[in-house]
């Protein structure tokens, strides 16, 4: 084969670039209308399907210290919810009475596994005064590390005794 030349090397290299320059902009194109997905170096989402509050109290005469004894959280508070596997998210249980006349104090919250506490706004214990309206307490929760994975999660409130 007889050597291209000076003239036909620049042709071939010439051909070579505009080539290149095509791919590139179809791979661009490909990527851009969602055709060619890259790989993503984060993990699938934890799901939240819901929560289920569930509020250990006692009652006055007629109705409980703060209210219903079970709150869910589904679809009209936002739920399902998806959370990077790992990272913290927040319920707040929103304006909430003590009907008693006498103060009680929120002890602690518990999820169900595999779901830790990171904490909670306020800081818990936490006294909600006789006859107080309007309080809240925001919940934040640790996600597991199971990527993918679906979970309904229940919080445990405490307000019957410490620990």
């Amino acid at each position: 084969m007889a050597p291209l030349g000076r003239r036909g090397l620049r042709r071939f290299i010439t051909i070579a670039v505009v080539v290149v320059a095509i791919v590139v902009v179809v791979l661009v194109g490909l990527v851009a209308g969602g055709v060619l997905v890259l790989p993503s170096n984060s993990p699938a989402p934890v799901t939240i399907s819901s929560v289920h509050l569930v509020i250990q109290e006692g009652n006055t005469s007629s109705v409980p210290w703060f209210g219903p004894w079970s709150i869910n959280y589904t679809a009209n508070e936002g739920f399902p919810l998806e959370v990077p596997s790992g990272e913290t998210w927040s319920v707040v249980w929103a304006n909430f009475f003590n009907f008693d006349s006498v103060n009680h104090t929120i002890y602690s919250v518990t999820p169900s596994h595999p779901f830790t506490i990171a904490y909670t706004l306020p800081a818990l214990p936490h006294i909600v005064a006789a006859d107080s309206e309007g309080s809240n307490l925001g919940i934040y929760v640790a996600s597991p590390s199971t990527p993918g994975a679906t979970y309904a999660v229940t919080l445990v409130v405490d307000t019957l005794r410490p620990g």
